[in-house]
Formats: C-alpha cells, structure tokens, sequence
C-alpha cells in the first residue's frame, strides 16, 4: 500500500514548459490591454468631470438671474420707472442687458445708489465674460464686474426672451460658454422664470 501510494504521487505531474509560455502570454497580453485603456478611460472620466463642474458654474449664475427675474417689481409703495428692462447690446447685437428692480429697503421707491443694499441689477455679456452690476438702470454705469473668471470659463451666450401667455410675465434665460483652456468642453443651460410680481415694466 505504501509503494502504491509514493508511486501515484511521483505521476502527478505540473505545468508543462508550454502550458507556462501560453499563460505568460495571455498574462502580458492583460497587462498590457489594461495600460493602453487606463489612460483612456482616465481621460473620459476626467472629461466628465470638466462637463459636470463647467454646468455647475452655468447654473449658480443663471440662478442669480432667475432669483433676480422672479423678484422683479417689488414695491412697498408706489415706485417709478421699469421693473425689467431687455436692451439688445450695443457690442453684441444677438444679446441682452438686463435691469431687474425692486425696493430692497421697502421705501416705496427703487433707488439708484452705490449703498450695499442696491435696488437695481444689470447683468450683460462683454468680451467672453458675464459681468454684473448693480445700483445703476438701463445698463448705465462704469461699475461692472465678472460674475465668472474668464481665465476659467469663456461665456459665448447670454440672452433673455420674454414668453407669452401665463397671468405673470415669463421669460427664458439662455447661458452657453466653455472652458477656457479647453474650448472643447461645451455647455448650456436654460431656464423659464416667471416673474412674482404683475408691475409693468
């Protein structure tokens, strides 16, 4: 029983030579499919990551404008002039100034000043940039800023279009730009505002 025993060990027998050089290479074969697709999928994954920050950006300034939109006409007490203006720019043709007002300190007016409580906002596009200002109607002012580093985003569109039908005046805000060290990576936002306020303007 014994020799029975030592013999069918010494037959059991391992890889053969070729049956390794086979494994080796399909082994290598693996390795070196992972290495070329890692920096591709890198590259995609990186990609997304640009196309989901350039839309978050987008989106927290057009939120600006819509909050703006909405609360446009405020009045406690009888105020003059236009709650929302849309004056096509003189620089670029295709898009807009917009003035929003509305009476912050509740005075019953809208107020042109420099205060920190300002009343009226302007938002417009100039040079691949969307500026702000505030304090300042119908556009007018030397006191823009960026709402957005240009060196990061270039933004290419800016419009805002009044919409018919509805008891409260509506509007569609249109945002487009991209990044501006990588003009490949586009986006665009958009969004209906309906203003809470009936005061013309």
């Amino acid at each position: 029983m014994l020799n029975n025993h030592n013999h069918n060990q010494c037959g059991q027998s391992g890889f053969t030579l070729l049956e390794m050089m086979v494994a080796l290479g399909l082994s290598s074969l693996i390795i070196l499919s992972t290495a070329q697709i890692y920096p591709v999928l890198r590259a995609q994954s990186q990609n997304s990551a640009h196309y989901f920050r350039l839309e978050q950006l987008l989106s927290q300034a057009l939120f600006s404008i819509e909050k703006d939109i909405r609360r446009a006409g405020f009045c406690a007490g009888t105020c003059n002039g236009s709650a929302l203006t849309l004056i096509p720019d003189t620089v670029n043709p295709a898009q807009n100034c917009l003035t929003v007002a509305y009476d912050v300190n509740r005075n019953g007016q809208w107020d042109e000043t420099d205060q920190p409580e300002a009343e009226f906002f302007s938002y417009r596009l100039r040079s691949g940039a969307l500026e702000v200002q505030t304090g300042r109607s119908l556009c007018q002012g030397e006191r823009w800023e960026k709402l957005l580093d240009p060196d990061e985003v270039t933004i290419t569109q800016f419009q805002v279009l009044p919409q018919s039908g509805g008891d409260n005046a509506r509007y569609t805000i249109q945002l487009a730009g991209y990044w501006s060290r990588r003009p490949e990576i586009k986006q665009q936002v958009g969004r209906l505002v309906v203003r809470l306020n009936d005061e013309k303007g």
